[in-house]
């Protein structure tokens, strides 16, 4: 196996919402090259993963030299993922391809040490927060860079598919230049991604605003242990209809079974499953009387009754929580943290 890095002096955060939700967790670009797309079957031949540094970012790429080097590539790229303390992926198709290839060829491999990070799989966000789509007929990668103008700027002159019949014949001769065409391709797509994150945001951002985004894909809590997507709506009809604030969520890491039932002193129920590592809670919150909301649906929440401290929230007023989306994934937030610290 060989170990190849590369740094870029590019600098600056995604954008200072995005940057706020993942404060303090130290993000990590990933994208694989394989043998083909069967994860039983093909094996995987190149990773390549960029972080940040003082000056940028860097890349760094495990490429394996023939076929039975795979065991090598995939316990570096875990080394590399503990080792640089990594606390979230960034990744495009990840959560459908990447990160279950990876772990499925690590079973194979006899391994335990699976990748249980959270994953911000840009392709799914793309499709949930933005109208891109609807723009370019597609979501695949080169049309979305192309998209925002940056298709030009790539190095590289081949395909995924390509690189996999490039790779049979570097595995029998090792020639140098075909190392270099493959390697190329695969740092491209990292540096592209990571040149796409900001375009993304931005578009996310004017769409649907980056808050209502970062709910509707699911943000990670808790040092990246637990994800949580939440959401107030509405149950029944007339005098009867009751609002609900439901937070579903994933357990990345120890995932555990709980559940909690609703009382007199405490409206919240939680239901945790250890077997599909999924939660969901539920809290009811109040609709604003109509001589402070007219006709519009503003919902607030007892902080008394949810036992949080918000009292520093502009949207905080006299204990009352008014609903928006960034009071929304706040209080979920730790609501959340306060029944998994009970646990």
């Amino acid at each position: 196996m060989k170990v190849f890095t590369r740094d870029y002096r590019i600098t600056g955060g995604y954008h200072p919402v995005f940057e706020e939700y993942f404060s303090g967790l130290n993000p990590c670009i990933l994208d694989i090259e394989t043998t083909g797309l069967s994860y039983a079957n093909s094996k995987v031949i190149l990773v390549g993963l960029l972080t940040k540094t003082e000056s940028g970012v860097k890349i760094t790429q495990f490429l394996a030299e023939n076929h039975y080097e795979e065991h090598k590539v995939l316990d570096a790229t875990t080394d590399f993922l503990k080792r640089e303390n990594i606390g979230y992926l960034i990744t495009y198709n990840g959560a459908a391809f990447d990160i279950p290839f990876l772990n499925t060829r690590l079973e194979n491999n006899f391994s335990d040490n699976l990748i249980r990070l959270y994953d911000f799989d840009l392709l799914r966000f793309l499709k949930a927060s933005t109208d891109i789509k609807s723009k370019t007929g597609s979501l695949r990668q080169v049309a979305v860079e192309n998209y925002f103008g940056i298709l030009e700027d790539r190095d590289d002159t081949i395909t995924g598919r390509e690189s996999v019949t490039l790779f049979d014949e570097y595995a029998i001769s090792g020639n140098s230049v075909v190392e270099k065409i493959i390697l190329t391709h695969n740092r491209e797509d990292v540096l592209h991604l990571h040149r796409l994150m900001y375009h993304a945001l931005n578009e996310a951002d004017e769409y649907m605003g980056i808050e209502g985004a970062l709910a509707s894909y699911g943000f990670p809590i808790m040092d990246g242990r637990f994800s949580i997507k939440p959401s107030v709506s509405g149950k029944g009809r007339g005098k009867n209809k009751v609002y609900i604030l439901k937070v579903n969520g994933d357990q990345l890491q120890c995932p555990v079974s709980a559940a909690f039932f609703p009382d007199i002193d405490n409206p919240i129920s939680a239901e945790f499953n250890s077997e599909t590592k999924m939660f969901q809670v539920e809290m009811p919150v109040e609709l604003a009387p109509e001589d402070i909301c007219g006709d519009k649906e503003i919902c607030f929440l007892d902080t008394n009754t949810a036992s949080i401290d918000v009292s520093g929230e502009p949207d905080c007023i006299n204990g009352y929580l008014i609903l928006n989306p960034r009071s929304i994934n706040l209080a979920a937030k730790m609501i959340i943290e306060s029944i998994i610290k009970k646990m």
